[in-house]
């Protein structure tokens, strides 16, 4: 068993390239075959940065239509909307809200042109999400969310390193002041790393967000410290690689608000085993600190 932090599985996912190329071109790697570790790291980068993504589509922000932060992306530092130039389209501009709560009734908003900056960091948004209240004569916190090629690209200045994630599907958020319901059926992330190579992530995800102190979650607000359950199950897809994931979180994930580094998880564990030709490995990312995790694979 091998662990690996989490700056350097940041590092050793770049090398998913050369492995997808090789197996591309000699086919060298058996049906049957284990993960290897740098697919592990790349997985638990991915799957980490889809987990780090459900707050963002926890409520809607009424004031702006933009996210409360965007970003999301391994080491990014955190990056609230209002630290760029990021004046998304709505439309319509006057939605109808009919039951008055911060969901309006039915929003598509535009993305494009949309810029953040924190420090030597820049995020680029682009696509739309439309945003829909499922209930729209009642008063409550029910929000679904369809992303249709929405994306966020984070590049560091510094190094000229970009992440990028584009978000195609249909989440639901349901619940109440103290916790969170969350559901997503075939939601589809594409993820390009830092070194140009890619993977796709397509996952039917249930989890549930409690807030450290009950009571504090408002509407139209960012999340509230607190703790996410995740679990579900997804297909992870690299060149002609592709693995079957089962995700679930022992213990649960905790979610720090005031955390500056993505992603915002301070303890918890994020486990996936994955299968391929009925040979599984168990990939487990612990978080440790804020922006701070390990990967095993066994």
């Amino acid at each position: 068993m091998r662990r690996i932090t989490g700056s350097a599985a940041r590092l050793a996912a770049s090398a998913i390239a050369a492995a997808a190329l090789l197996a591309a071109c000699n086919n060298t790697q058996s049906p049957t075959a284990v993960l290897s570790q740098l697919e592990a790291n790349a997985i638990a980068e991915e799957i980490t940065t889809d987990a780090a993504g459900l707050a963002q589509g926890a409520t809607y922000n009424s004031s702006s239509g933009a996210p409360f932060a965007v970003g999301s992306m391994m080491g990014a530092p955190v990056m609230p909307s209002t630290s760029g130039s990021c004046t998304p389209t709505i439309t319509p501009a006057s939605p109808t809200n009919s039951d008055g709560d911060p969901v309006p009734d039915s929003v598509r908003v535009d993305f494009t042109g949309c810029t953040v900056t924190n420090g030597s960091y820049t995020a680029t948004l682009g696509g739309t999400i439309d945003y829909v209240d499922p209930t729209p004569t009642t008063t409550d916190r029910a929000l679904r969310t369809r992303h249709t090629d929405f994306s966020r690209s984070v590049t560091n200045s510094v190094t000229g390193k970009t992440r990028s994630v584009v978000e195609n599907g249909v989440r639901m958020v349901t619940g109440s002041a103290d916790q969170l319901q969350f559901t997503e059926t075939d939601f589809r992330t594409d993820y390009t790393f830092a070194t140009g190579a890619t993977a796709s992530h397509v996952r039917t995800w249930s989890s549930t967000f409690t807030a450290d102190q009950a009571g504090t979650i408002q509407a139209g607000s960012p999340l509230p410290s607190g703790n996410w359950n995740i679990a579900g199950s997804s297909t992870w897809t690299s060149g002609l690689l592709s693995y079957s994931l089962a995700v679930t979180t022992n213990p649960q994930l905790h979610y720090n608000a005031s955390c500056t580094v993505e992603p915002r998880f301070d303890s918890g564990t994020l486990a996936a085993v994955v299968t391929k030709a009925g040979v599984t490995t168990n990939v487990t990312v612990q978080f440790t600190a804020c922006g701070q995790y390990t990967v095993t694979r066994s």
